[in-house]
């Protein structure tokens, strides 16, 4: 009886470890997607910047330099930079960024075909692309501190779960109560340092989960059994936490 109840709580914190583990690589792949998010955007406004430049560049070698050759080089480079744009974009701007694609290529159609209109459509689309870069850097720059914060924010939630699920491994036994202490502690300094980014709306929810740590803690250090509940509810309430926005 006493071996058959034995097998079963080993087999029952080997699931919880195979568990803890696929959360774990969850959290992992939340921040990176977090942080790929970010870095798509900046991706994003530094190609359009450069399809900017190269469309400048061209309506200076057809209007100033007179260079048929390096006019048609910079727009195949718009084009380059502007489908590289595309590629990290958000739906919105891939659809701006077609229209402006579209431009390019009658501009390139009209030098190529040395077209009376040439140097008014390279200028056009020289002008547009001024203007759509310039929007999507002031906006890119407006958020840009924004996700900066929220990316920071996130991570020391997400790391801050992770201690979380590792207290609740060593919680099931007494002889690792310790280690369910020192994981407690290491989540709790997570939520120090995410408490750096968070709003004074977020504040006092990051205070709750701190004193509910404190208090899991001190029943860890009594030995008391109920803490293996109390580090589950404060788990549930930290993945309620991760997935606000």
């Amino acid at each position: 009886m006493c071996q058959n109840t034995g097998e079963g709580a080993k087999k029952d914190l080997n699931n919880l470890k195979k568990k803890t583990e696929k959360e774990v690589k969850s959290i992992e792949t939340k921040t990176t997607d977090l942080a790929e998010s970010a870095s798509q955007e900046a991706k994003t406004n530094y190609a359009l910047t450069n399809a900017r430049v190269a469309l400048l560049k061209s309506q200076i070698a057809l209007e100033i330099n007179k260079s048929k050759q390096n006019t048609e080089a910079e727009l195949d480079n718009a084009i380059k930079y502007l489908s590289e744009a595309k590629s990290t974009a958000d739906e919105k701007t891939k659809v701006e960024i077609d229209l402006l694609e579209a431009k390019v290529n009658t501009a390139k159609n009209s030098v190529v075909q040395k077209k009376d209109d040439a140097l008014d459509n390279v200028s056009t689309a020289a002008n547009e692309a001024k203007i759509m870069s310039k929007k999507y850097n002031d906006e890119f720059q407006t958020i840009k501190e924004k996700n900066i914060t929220t990316v920071n924010r996130k991570y020391a939630e997400l790391r801050a779960e992770e201690a979380l699920l590792k207290a609740k491994i060593a919680a099931q036994s007494e002889e690792t109560f310790a280690q369910a202490e020192a994981y407690l502690e290491e989540a709790n300094e997570w939520y120090i340092q995410s408490k750096k980014y968070v709003t004074t709306k977020i504040n006092p929810y990051v205070d709750k989960l701190q004193k509910d740590i404190a208090d899991a803690k001190v029943s860890l250090e009594k030995k008391d059994k109920e803490a293996r509940n109390k580090i589950a509810d404060i788990l549930q309430k930290a993945k309620e936490f991760v997935n606000e926005d």
